[in-house]
């Protein structure tokens, strides 16, 4: 008789890893099981100290039984800052984000398993969460002790299989922005790009083997690309020998490309610093600083040279880095002056924040 199925009214918490699957194409297979052990681990130890019980782990999702609501809430409260506070201090690889459901209703306890609409309605609520937010039913906000745990309504939400309408509310967490120091930020801007305007097939052409290139770039490098804007992208690394083994790829890679199909030339701008993320968003001075990098690069005598197909501009930081990592390459730099960032007529704007934020700035030939 103790296993007959039995209904039961069930706070049920289901977490999920955001971007999982991007995960499985970078680390190896040992890389993947330790994350996934970690997580695991992690998990178990979080819902335990408030009396939850697995019910049953997927991978990268986890689905969670607790007595009640307000037990729930608080599990996943705690889930989400002690990954927040990870994330600062781990690199791309192993930062994980995860989105958590909380559900209420009279759940059917069978086989390990657990069976009723509570439990269907999760995965819909589920493909609305974003990353780092913890969402909750209707039924499972009535239940919530409210003074101890701030919510609000996210919406009314038509869900496939389901003819009823569903307000959602999440838990209102405390900051969510991640705060990355130490970010190398790479910058990239085909020059003249413009110029191909209904040239498609040139257009098709660079943005193919800027794929290949970038995307390499991030598997093999331990970079990750942030955006894709037009024809830029931004990548970021958390190691400076990652960043002197991309430049030495990407010289090499785009000047035999830009030679064999006729492509255009590549500006690199490189900087080292914070950077703040917030589910999609990316940004701060330190990004701003690479994107002027970039940019102020066409005033240098290495981009007006125009045997030059690649030309990288890097941040006092970037060089003295990279000449601690391999003295060697001290002469791979040449120093930029302000006389000749004004020979090209640089915009005042652009030399106003190289003044600025710059002890001094460089452009680097891995391969000279």
């Amino acid at each position: 008789m103790d296993n007959a199925p039995k209904l039961i009214s069930t706070a049920i918490m289901k977490t999920d890893i955001k971007g999982f699957s991007k995960k499985i194409g970078i680390l190896s297979d040992l890389e993947l099981s330790k994350l996934l052990q970690n997580h695991k681990e992690f998990i178990i130890r979080s819902v335990y100290k408030y009396k939850g019980s697995i019910i049953k782990g997927e991978g990268d999702a986890f689905l969670i039984s607790f007595s009640s609501v307000t037990a729930a809430a608080e599990s996943a409260i705690n889930i989400q800052n002690d990954l927040m506070n990870l994330r600062e201090g781990a690199d791309d690889t192993s930062r994980l984000s995860v989105r958590i459901v909380i559900t209420l209703g009279d759940v059917l306890h069978k086989d390990n398993d657990v069976f009723g609409e509570s439990v269907n309605i999760i995965s819909r609520i589920e493909d609305i969460t974003p990353p780092d937010e913890i969402y909750l039913s209707e039924s499972a906000l009535l239940t919530l002790r409210k003074k101890e745990i701030n919510t609000e309504l996210v919406g009314e939400f038509n869900f496939k299989g389901f003819n009823d309408k569903f307000n959602i509310h999440k838990i209102i967490l405390g900051r969510k922005t991640i705060v990355l120091d130490n970010i190398y930020i790479l910058f990239s801007d085909l020059a003249n790009f413009a110029s191909v305007k209904e040239n498609y097939s040139l257009a098709e052409k660079l943005i193919d083997y800027s794929d290949i290139m970038f995307n390499t770039v991030e598997k093999n490098n331990n970079a990750t690309i942030r955006g894709i804007y037009g024809d830029a992208y931004i990548l970021t690394f958390t190691k400076i020998d990652d960043i002197l083994a991309s430049l030495e790829y990407i010289h090499s890679f785009w000047e035999d490309a830009f030679h064999k199909y006729k492509l255009l030339r590549l500006r690199l701008g490189i900087h080292k610093g914070k950077m703040l993320q917030y589910r999609r968003f990316f940004g701060g001075v330190s990004v701003n600083m690479g994107a002027v990098l970039e940019s102020s690069g066409k005033y240098t005598d290495a981009f007006n040279d125009r045997d030059n197909i690649v030309v990288t501009h890097v941040s006092d930081l970037i060089y003295n880095e990279i000449i601690e990592l391999n003295t060697a390459l001290k002469n791979n730099f040449n120093k930029i002056t302000e006389k000749e960032l004004k020979k090209y007529k640089i915009n005042s704007r652009l030399l106003k924040h190289i003044k600025n934020n710059f002890k001094s700035t460089y452009t680097f030939e891995p391969n000279n």
